[in-house]
């Protein structure tokens, strides 16, 4: 489908879609997706199950990440002990022969130390890189799939969150994960070998340890807290950003800056006072944590230690390794304590990361579905009715046939329903009831981009995207020549202004296309969607924000365009569809109407309520059964004659 722009048609009416998964229970929706904090355990075995699919491809440098870490932390485990085993074994023993080979294990230890934390530090990202890659991959392509009511339903900045910062939160899970592993390993072994070297002293020095994990429990309880705090106000500051930054031209001709200054203060300072805190909490940590090394070690080893040493139950090398281990021993709780934030963060991101790529698009092909062949344009609606919240139908019991190459336009007052007729066609959505046929075909079992190819779409708001003239014009079809585009561009009259601009076909478009007007870029837009030589073309309120000079240029270039194509014009300025083949008048989601301009207005219904309402001739609701209180009758008795064809 060659989407010429976002805005338009369906706008609000696909709110109430909801998706099943494949077991057809409830699937998340687009309204469980929240920006509130999601914080849980530092473990959630489902999100590293899921985690782990990613890993599957980068599995080699995972294995050797992981020997890299346990060889670093084998190293580090084991350089105490052989400064135990110089100064009480080699040393006191005057053994010369032994203290070289103490010397030379040193040597090997190091260079082991160096190679495997060399090798720790390039594998890990590798691996922690490959699955930010296919994480962003599988989000884009994923976002992509999912229906236009997903949008509609779900604000721009809250799947920017979980596409962008909750993706790279989650790469870091595997590196937490793997640190986590190095520092519980470390202290397993640092642990092992005091208890081995000696456990009496071991145990003395170890007492600290249970008084230490109720502080830090306690520590968590408030430290978790303060992160949620900052969570909730950095996205509070972020959605004052865009607000104000895409809002600006309202702000400023509303004089509102002073009073979004101070309510951005407000959010601002809360942000602020929210980190003071954290940093409160984790600078408290560090002073704690030395607090307790020094307790360990004065009390542990050079009391206890200096004691059971002064009555020759100790060797001087004991003592000195124990003093190693117990700086060694505190270091991974130091990581664990900060680790233990940084992965419930990072399990909360692979939660709601999930969540988005859980979600099942509302359309979905058949799993044999074929591909639609090449159609005519033939279009049938066969008792069609639809809903977007159950029981409240927005289309009810439409039966229509669209001719090939038959132009039709769809009319009618605002929440009548045409926007979704066009939703369905276009396939953005599936009846409820009954069906829809192209060429004979439902539109259900066959696949939704054999129908796209055929089809293209001309939105309300044009939307051009970063690149050149010619880019934005071949948009879907890369491999159309100059010649194919400049082709394009003089059907619907494009071809003066653009080679009129700096660069011609080669002129780059500011972000949007705002470097040019809205009747230029809906031009483009227009050129875009007949590029690829659709046989079905649909115009969805196409001339609504265009000036009248550039819709009456637009008029002659629809002659051409819809030439031998089945179109659907929607639109509420009925001097863009009195021409049409056929004429749909829709009324509260029921086809109440339909034939040419002349035959409608000369059935005095609907349809001649809304021209009249068109041209300011009345101002009653369209939908009311008489206007101004007069039948039409009494306004053909007091002078009401439809315009001219012509004017």
């Amino acid at each position: 489908m060659r989407m010429a722009g976002p805005g338009g048609g369906f706008g609000g009416m696909m709110g109430g879609m909801r998706g099943l998964n494949a077991a057809g229970d409830r699937a998340p929706t687009a309204d469980n997706l929240s920006d509130e904090s999601i914080v849980g355990a530092a473990y959630d075995h489902k999100v590293v199950m899921r985690l782990m699919t990613y890993i599957a491809p980068y599995k080699r440098y995972a294995i050797l990440a992981v020997m890299a870490v346990i060889l670093y932390t084998a190293a580090n485990v084991c350089i105490p002990y052989l400064v135990k085993v110089g100064m009480d074994d080699a040393v006191k023993g005057s053994n010369v022969a032994l203290l070289h080979w103490v010397g030379g294990a040193f040597l090997l230890v190091a260079v082991v130390h160096f190679i495997s934390n060399y090798f720790q530090f390039v594998f890990m990202p590798r691996v922690g890189q490959g699955i930010l890659y296919s994480l962003r991959t599988r989000m884009f392509n994923h976002l992509q799939e999912m229906s236009p009511s997903f949008y509609h339903r779900t604000p721009v900045g809250r799947i920017m969150s979980r596409s962008q910062s909750d993706v790279l939160q989650l790469q870091e899970t595997f590196e937490l994960i793997v640190q986590s592993f190095s520092d519980i390993l470390s202290l397993v072994g640092i642990i092992t070998m005091m208890l081995i070297i000696d456990w009496q002293l071991a145990l003395i020095c170890l007492a600290i340890v249970p008084p230490l994990f109720l502080v830090l429990a306690y520590w968590q309880k408030f430290a978790r807290h303060s992160f949620m705090r900052i969570r909730r106000a950095i996205a509070m500051v972020n959605g004052e950003y865009n607000q104000n930054i895409t809002g600006v031209r309202v702000v400023q001709s509303l004089n509102r800056q002073e009073a979004n200054m101070a309510h951005f203060d407000e959010l601002n300072t809360e942000h602020l006072n929210a980190n003071l805190e954290a940093s409160k909490f984790s600078g408290g940590l560090q002073p704690l944590v030395e607090l307790l090394i020094g307790v360990a070690m004065g009390f542990g080893v050079v009391l206890a230690g200096g004691l059971m040493a002064g009555r020759g139950e100790l060797e001087p090398g004991v003592l000195v390794a124990f003093a190693l281990y117990i700086q060694r021993f505190f270091e991974p709780i130091r990581h664990l304590t900060m680790q233990y934030s940084q992965l419930q963060r990072a399990m909360a991101a692979g939660v709601r990361i999930f969540e988005v790529l859980d979600l099942n698009p509302e359309v979905q092909d058949d799993p044999d579905a074929p591909d639609l062949p090449e159609i005519k344009g033939e279009i049938e609606f066969e008792d069609v009715r639809f809903h977007y919240v159950p029981g409240v139908d927005v289309l009810e019991d439409i039966n229509l046939h669209i001719r090939p190459g038959e132009n039709v336009a769809i009319v009618g007052s605002t929440g009548a329903g045409k926007s979704t007729m066009v939703t369905l066609i276009a396939r953005f959505a599936d009846v409820t009831q009954g069906r829809i046929m192209v060429d004979g075909h439902d539109i259900r079992h066959v696949t939704r981009s054999s129908l796209a190819g055929q089809m293209s779409m001309v939105l309300q708001e044009p939307y051009l995207f970063s690149g050149t003239v010619a880019d934005n014009i071949r948009y879907n079809h890369e491999d159309a020549t100059i010649q194919e585009v400049m082709d394009a561009a003089r059907t619907v009259g494009a071809h003066d202004f653009i080679i009129g601009l700096e660069n011609g076909y080669d002129t780059v478009l500011a972000e949007r296309g705002v470097n040019l007007s809205v009747g230029q870029r809906q031009l483009l837009s227009f050129a875009r969607a007949i590029i690829g030589n659709p046989r079905i073309i649909i115009l969805d309120e196409a001339t609504a924000n265009i000036d009248t000079q550039t819709e009456l240029l637009i008029q002659r270039a629809l002659q051409r365009v819809l030439q031998g194509r089945t179109s659907i014009v929607i639109a509420h300025r009925l001097s863009t569809v009195r021409n049409a083949d056929k004429i749909i008048v829709l009324n509260r989601g029921r086809l109440v109407e339909m034939g040419t301009h002349d035959e409608l207005l000369a059935l005095g219904g609907v349809y001649e309520r809304l021209y009249a309402v068109n041209y300011g001739l009345v101002s009653q609701p369209v939908d009311a059964p008489e206007v101004n209180g007069e039948d039409s009758e009494t306004l053909r008795g007091r002078g009401f004659s439809p315009l001219p064809a012509d004017d």
